[in-house]
């Protein structure tokens, strides 16, 4: 095999889960690559190789094959990190542009790199799954790793644009009554526009229209009950604002692919038991959530 031949990465599964203080994952090596972006500086410890690195900045852990390592992860706060398992034959193949990360680079910083918007895109695209996904995963992620070999020469990333204060208000109201019937209309008044202007501009701020956030958001908040594994599929229908259990599971599986009582399975993995719930009204996709692009991983 050739370079060439393997020219882009093959992703196998990527993440964006929030673990919660004080677990400790214990010493395990991989089969594969793994590149996780720590959008926060914690007091978790990752140990390689002899050595105990804090994670103190906003950084990102590049994790070779079969190579021993360990987290702890922050006692006090619990910690989001955002993920990939790969596979890349140039890295295998020592390919000279990625001497770097084949020995001795396993923390860097990501102060003035691209990287955690490439890493964030990928949970997006990974999340939508539009036609040919799986492709844009792998330019995505060999972008990553151009980025993360040339993290020192590279600009700072252009910070995220705040939402109009309006459209921030109205997001608010949605969340404060995710139980409630709510209307558009409804939540259109908290901005102090008509329905059509409000509108206009929140899918201009957003992305999306009012009507799909609302349902995201009602989503994602009955995968974190789901999560808690203390909860019905009926009751926690109720408690997201539907009034039909039939039609929440519907909609689940139309949206998200699998169905609801698939997830609560799905939850009962290691990995999503020492989960956190948190919210972050900035990111356009379900937290705590690991998706399989062309391989389960064990």
């Amino acid at each position: 095999m050739t370079i060439e031949e393997n020219a882009w990465p093959d992703v196998h599964s990527v993440g964006d889960i929030a673990i919660q203080a004080g677990f400790v994952l214990g010493t395990r090596t991989i089969p594969d690559y793994e590149l996780v972006y720590f959008p926060e500086g914690t007091g978790t410890l990752y140990e390689i190789e002899g050595k105990s690195i804090r994670l103190d900045k906003p950084c990102v852990v590049f994790t070779r094959p079969d190579v021993p390592h360990r987290y702890r992860f922050d006692p006090q706060k619990n910690v989001r990190h955002l993920f990939a398992h790969f596979d890349y034959g140039p890295l295998r193949l020592q390919d000279p542009r990625f001497a770097s990360l084949r020995s001795g680079c396993d923390v860097l910083p990501v102060a003035n790199s691209l990287l955690p918007g490439i890493v964030a895109q990928m949970l997006r695209v990974a999340n939508r799954q539009s036609p040919h996904w799986k492709r844009r995963m792998a330019v995505l992620l060999a972008a990553a790793l151009e980025e993360l070999c040339a993290w020192a020469e590279s600009s700072p990333a252009s910070p995220a644009a705040s939402l109009p204060l309006p459209i921030a208000n109205a997001i608010a109201y949605m969340e404060n009554r995710l139980a409630e019937p709510l209307t558009i209309e409804a939540i259109a008044r908290q901005s102090g526009w008509s329905h059509e202007h409000f509108t206009r501009v929140f899918v201009s701020a957003v992305g999306t229209s009012p009507k799909r956030a609302l349902l995201e958001r009602r989503l994602m908040r009955a995968e974190r009950l789901m999560m808690g594994g203390q909860m019905t599929v009926k009751q926690i229908a109720y408690e997201v604002g539907f009034r039909d259990e039939h039609h929440f599971s519907k909609m689940y599986k139309r949206i998200r692919g699998l169905s609801a009582s698939d997830y609560i399975k799905q939850c009962e993995d290691p990995l999503f038991r020492h989960t956190a719930q948190i919210v972050d009204p900035e990111t356009p996709y379900p937290l705590n959530c690991h998706i399989v692009v062309n391989g389960q991983i064990k």
